[in-house]
């Protein structure tokens, strides 16, 4: 049920994370968000699942061609 899926901060970093629906064990659940680090921006931050759909360009291009 654990897969890799993209995030996105409450400042608009995105990055993958593994999100596992009804389980967290590094963030506090608040309803459909989570609060917990940004690993893009390394800060203290509301995170929530996004689809590919939704991103940016930029964003497309900062998570894709990541190292």
């Amino acid at each position: 049920m654990a897969a890799d899926t993209i995030i996105e901060c409450g400042k608009g970093h995105v990055f993958w994370g593994t999100w596992i629906p009804g389980v967290s064990l590094t963030t506090i659940r608040l309803g459909p968000r989570r609060l917990g680090l940004c690993k893009a921006g390394r800060h203290l931050s509301l995170l929530r699942r996004v689809d590919e759909s939704e991103l940016t360009a930029g964003q497309r291009a900062t998570l894709f061609d990541a190292p």
